[in-house]
């Protein structure tokens, strides 16, 4: 059956629910590709020698070299406001922004990060935001393959693989790596081909306090969305895992009334559905809370739903393609 668009007039705030699939019920700036086929990035990965490593800073604590917050740390940590330290997120802010003049992407997506974490007054944590995404559109979210990104690298199939496998593989899901590589089918791939993958899996931390939803991976900021959440504070904070993923869910009221189909235009879940099974802090053993789009537009940046977190259908299906069901974690505080 066709998909009927939905109508946003429609007022339903209920969307603590449960699901069923099958038996089971569960409560870019783009860069083109080389001659050779290998993804090629801007002309400052060939000409301009990048490194993960900070530069010499006498500003900086550390020294020169010091780690930077890239693959593999914590992703609630990464977010955690260090309020102890404000006047080192303006010294990583002034050394980032010498490293993007330069062309030093790693080295700026790094410390812009870093800094994210530091207590930014408000004004330049939105700037900061901003150009990580930039970077992270340039970096992550494109076929470009920046010298020294620990994040990523050239991939060469093989007989036999599919985009499945090798997102699998990869923590990453297919519907990603297709997009990221401008491959149309995912079905249709060749042995020899290169294409470029990313080093996943992506993790989301929720901020309560001002309706956010920023995506990392590993310690780095890549994304920034707007939510809704539960009224009556009734979202719980703590650490969530994603247990399920579907597209077009049907509804089934959790307090009794009429199962909406995925093509009702009352269906008030949207066209995609994240299940959340809570694993630390509040939402340790909660299974019957998620992500998914809205038909209340308007709910979003208020409390207005029984306490799953509501997106932009655009916004939902964008973070549907990045997070991998039993390793994608979310943090809500």
């Amino acid at each position: 059956m066709a998909r009927r668009r939905k109508n946003n007039s429609s007022r339903l705030l209920g969307t603590a629910v449960f699901l069923m699939a099958g038996s089971a019920a569960f409560y870019y700036w783009f860069w083109p590709l080389g001659d050779s086929g290998v993804p090629s990035g801007p002309a400052s990965g060939a000409d301009v020698p990048l490194t993960s490593d900070r530069p010499d800073d006498s500003s900086l604590d550390g020294g020169p070299y010091a780690d930077v917050p890239e693959r593999g740390q914590d992703p609630a940590a990464a977010a955690a406001r260090n309020t102890q330290d404000p006047q080192r997120g303006q010294a990583l802010l002034a050394s980032a922004r010498r490293a993007m003049e330069q062309q030093q992407l790693v080295t700026a997506r790094a410390q812009l990060s870093e800094a994210l974490a530091c207590d930014l007054p408000l004004e330049k944590a939105v700037q900061t935001r901003a150009d990580l995404t930039r970077l992270a559109r340039q970096t992550i979210f494109s076929n470009a393959i920046t010298k020294d990104d620990p994040f990523v690298e050239a991939y060469v199939i093989q007989p036999g693989d599919s985009l499945n496998k090798i997102a699998k593989r990869y923590s990453i899901t297919d519907d990603f790596l297709a997009s990221i590589n401008n491959i149309p089918d995912k079905n249709r791939i060749r042995a020899g081909q290169r294409i470029k993958v990313v080093h996943g899996p992506f993790h989301a931390v929720v901020t309560k306090a001002d309706y956010s939803l920023d995506v990392y991976l590993g310690g780095t900021f890549v994304k920034h969305f707007p939510v809704g959440l539960g009224e009556h504070d009734s979202t719980p904070t703590g650490r969530w895992q994603v247990c399920n993923k579907l597209k077009n869910p049907t509804y089934y009221p959790p307090r009794g009334g009429d199962i909406m189909l995925a093509d009702d235009p009352q269906n008030p879940l949207g066209e995609r559905w994240l299940g959340l099974e809570g694993t630390e802090g509040e939402a340790l053993g909660q299974e019957r809370y998620g992500i998914h789009g809205t038909i209340e537009p308007d709910s979003i940046g208020r409390n207005a739903s029984m306490g799953c977190i509501r997106m932009h259908n655009p916004d939902v299906e964008e973070l549907y393609d990045l997070l991998v069901e039993k390793k994608s974690e979310i943090t809500v505080r």
